[in-house]
């Protein structure tokens, strides 16, 4: 049965689908089965963060409404043929959560591991709170990243939801160093959840998310996904420290 993960965050911009992508990239390149799924309304970026824009007709709109099977609408990357990805809906429609939540459970024997891109509204938080084993809020560490942060994980904890971490993406050594931006101490405080990883601002990181391509191995970005990957695999991986 699949490790089943959610990936969200208190506001838009602080790079989930970037985590999301870019940890399924790592956990294929190890050899696991990966599902990504884009449990987003009207909001689509995976298809180019994994190299697969343009090789399906069908979304997770289409599934959940019955207009094709599952196998229809999924896509293989470009980058292991061990990573595919449901899409996102490019309209905004309402998406059926109950529906969502047994399609999940239907492929969970398919994959080591399935990860939900979500948003954090109380439909999608409650719809996945009773199958996600591991609940990652991204989020920024300024202080209006990190209180939005403690509120995702405040009402994650409220449904005694398991396995909530937080993940700092987009941090600058110089902004902690000139106190723009406080310490990563003083951030993981006011979120009070475990840290799940620490991804720096890395001109690497949009350029394989632009192109839809893997980080080159050995390098800054691939070492830390590999990381984040292995820990959420299961692995003892010490935090990379930046």
């Amino acid at each position: 049965m699949s490790t089943i993960s959610r990936i969200l965050s208190g506001k838009d911009g602080v790079g989930k689908s970037t985590v999301t992508a870019l940890v399924g990239e790592q956990l294929a390149l190890m050899g696991k089965k990966v599902l990504l799924i884009e449990f987003e309304n009207g909001l689509r970026c995976l298809d180019l963060f994994v190299g697969a824009m343009a090789t399906k007709v069908y979304d997770l709109d289409d599934v959940l409404n019955g207009r094709c099977e599952f196998s229809d609408a999924i896509a293989v990357s470009s980058i292991s043929e061990n990573l595919s990805v449901i899409f996102a809906t490019s309209a905004r429609r309402q998406l059926d959560t109950d529906q969502f939540s047994t399609l999940v459970l239907a492929l969970s024997d398919s994959y080591d591991h399935i990860i939900i891109d979500t948003d954090c509204s109380d439909e999608s938080i409650d719809c996945l709170s009773g199958i996600a084993m591991n609940s990652i809020v991204i989020s920024t560490s300024d202080p209006s990243g990190t209180r939005d942060a403690r509120y995702v994980c405040d009402r994650l904890y409220s449904r005694n939801v398991p396995g909530v971490k937080v993940l700092f993406n987009r941090v600058r050594k110089d902004y902690i160093a000139d106190k723009i931006t406080p310490n990563l101490d003083y951030a993981m405080d006011t979120v009070g959840v475990p840290l799940a990883g620490v991804v720096p601002e890395l001109p690497d990181i949009v350029r394989c998310t632009s192109r839809g391509i893997a980080p080159k191995s050995n390098s800054m970005t691939q070492k830390i996904f590999k990381s984040i990957a292995s820990r959420l695999d299961g692995e003892s991986v010490p935090l990379t420290v930046i």
